[in-house]
């Protein structure tokens, strides 16, 4: 049957793009967001050909059946990627990411994208276009930064697609011509007693910030992210229930997560409060407002003899799941102190509650250990 103007202003978006008939090889796209498009099908030695004649209702019906058989089509107003990225990153990214990730992708995308294709035309650009971009800035700011700015640009470019902005994905054609990554680095473990004794010696003679210092033998007793280390609030550590709360949107894996503390890694919190004259924030550095930056304790740790390849404060997981695997604790309890994901998210909120007495039994036993260690 074919169209009206009143049948396809009727149209509704649906969760895939769906397409309605006009006949003759006409028809229109609707877009999840509600876009509408016109296409033409033909068909030339045995091949299917799809031809775009514009959006509706620049393009109106009749309009587009005059262009049917004519071969041509309405040049389309060009769309800045800009304008497009901003929607992706309102729309799609800030909803679905922590509020650190969204920071950090929209300084990527002020500082490399939007400074470089804010004004182009998002159908027009190519791979070519992109390609020395990319490497300029795995030249400058590292391989790893090129190759997270290249799946921002191609997250915007499928977003695009499925929103009937453009037709293909330059981002995702460029990937194999990117300077490729080294090895994959793995953070350097501490496998026996004697290196875990080094290590804790050398923090307790660090003779620079207090606040520093103290992160670092919590890394030790605790084995949380460094990140989720520098962040900690105060109003997360309960002090009489000797349990610190770090909510989902700080977790790697976007789940709350439990820390029991020990005696010890109670006195340590202690003793922060008072080098810290912040009220929020744990790791602030006096004549700071903000908590300590992302290579505070790595710096820490190049300052007793560990560079790069040596240790890094992630390292305190690997040496803790290490020492506690060859001590006998049961590894489902250490896989879920370490906050590692579990897919089955029903076993994940059981082993939550299951696992928290034992849990606390074990970072008792953990902090002893560090002492007779150290």
């Amino acid at each position: 049957m074919s169209l009206t103007e009143i049948k396809i202003q009727k149209l509704r978006a649906r969760a895939k793009r769906y397409l309605i008939s006009d006949g003759h090889g006409l028809y229109i796209a609707v877009m999840p967001t509600g876009e509408k498009y016109w296409y033409v099908r033909t068909w030339e030695n045995g091949r299917e050909r799809k031809r775009s004649l514009g959006r509706y209702p620049d393009v109106s019906l009749k309009e587009a059946r005059e262009l049917r058989f004519s071969g041509g089509a309405v040049k389309e107003k060009s769309l800045p990627l800009g304008a497009v990225a901003e929607e992706w990153y309102v729309k799609r990214h800030v909803p679905s990411v922590s509020a650190r990730t969204a920071y950090l992708t929209r300084s990527r995308l002020d500082r490399f994208i939007l400074a470089n294709f804010r004004e182009r035309d998002i159908k027009a650009i190519t791979p070519r276009e992109l390609l020395p971009v990319l490497h300029k800035i795995q030249e400058r700011s590292g391989l790893t930064i090129g190759y997270r700015v290249k799946s921002i640009l191609s997250q915007i470019f499928d977003y695009a697609i499925a929103a009937g902005y453009c037709e293909w994905n330059p981002a995702a054609q460029a990937t194999n011509a990117l300077i490729p990554k080294n090895e994959p680095q793995h953070y350097a473990v501490i496998k026996n007693e004697e290196q875990a004794s080094e290590i804790l010696r050398a923090v307790n003679s660090y003779a620079g910030s207090k606040v520093v210092k103290l992160g670092l033998l919590l890394l030790a007793h605790t084995f949380v992210r460094p990140g989720e280390m520098r962040r900690a609030e105060w109003s997360e550590i309960d002090f009489d229930k000797r349990v610190w709360i770090i909510p989902a949107e700080k977790m790697k894996m976007r789940r709350a997560h439990t820390v029991p503390l020990s005696p010890q890694a109670i006195s340590l919190f202690q003793a922060l409060r008072t080098f810290t004259v912040h009220d929020v924030y744990c790791f602030v550095l006096r004549g700071k407002d903000k908590y300590i930056g992302t290579s505070t304790f790595a710096d820490a740790l190049v300052k007793l003899g560990y560079g790069k390849g040596k240790f890094t404060p992630h390292g305190f997981r690997g040496m803790a799941s290490t020492l506690l695997n060859e001590n006998g604790f049961n590894r489902d309890v250490i896989e879920r102190q370490l906050a590692h994901a579990e897919n089955n998210q029903v076993r994940a909120a059981y082993n939550q509650a299951e696992y928290l007495d034992e849990r606390r039994k074990m970072m008792d036993w953990w902090s002893e250990y560090l002492d007779k260690l150290a």
